[in-house]
């Protein structure tokens, strides 16, 4: 019986022992998502202080004045209605719902720290990427805020070509940058 299915062992050990070679596209991916990553970061004065637990960096653009109270801070369970902006590291735009001065408001239900909900007609329709649901909760109703997802907590080796999700199709490994406004918090009952 070994015998019988000793090629094909063969040929599967071969196949993994050649995929996790030091030298995988893989691990270059990483390191250079990594590099182009530290450079935006360190052009745009975003440091470690920026950084969130959930490995986002998180940079306030503007804060309202009655940004501390709890009428208007961000919280599980609130729906949030918010404008945004998505970029590659390059400054080339891939998805906005600002559109030529009209407005077309997201409403996002945040679950948890981890993961958001998109609400269409009152339903959910999909899910934000990770990456979104701790940076809106350090936001307050007016806040404006510039978030940096790594590849982990966005669209991961995967990338997206989805055209619900990105009007130009992100690759892998692709660190995103973000541009939000909340506009409106609608508090869970």
């Amino acid at each position: 019986m070994i015998r019988r299915y000793f090629p094909i062992f063969t040929l599967l050990g071969l196949f993994i022992f050649t995929a996790c070679d030091k030298n995988d596209s893989y691990l270059k991916r990483i390191e250079d998502e990594r590099d182009a990553r530290s450079k935006y970061l360190s052009e745009n004065g975003i440091t470690e202080k920026n950084l969130l637990d959930e490995g986002i960096y998180y940079q306030e653009l503007y804060t309202p004045e009655n940004a501390g109270s709890d009428s208007t801070r961000v919280e599980e369970g609130d729906e949030v209605v918010l404008y945004y902006t998505g970029y590659f590291l390059n400054g080339l735009k891939f998805k906005t719902n600002v559109l030529s001065g009209k407005f077309e408001p997201l409403t996002v239900r945040i679950l948890n720290k981890y993961t958001g909900q998109v609400i269409e007609q009152g339903v959910a329709t999909r899910s934000v990427i990770s990456g979104w649901a701790p940076a809106l909760l350090k936001m307050s109703e007016g806040t404006k805020a510039r978030i940096v997802v790594p590849s982990n907590r966005a669209y991961r080796m995967y990338g997206t070509i989805d055209r619900r999700e990105t009007d130009i199709p992100i690759p892998g490994y692709t660190t995103l940058v973000y541009e939000m406004e909340v506009e409106e918090v609608r508090k869970s009952n």
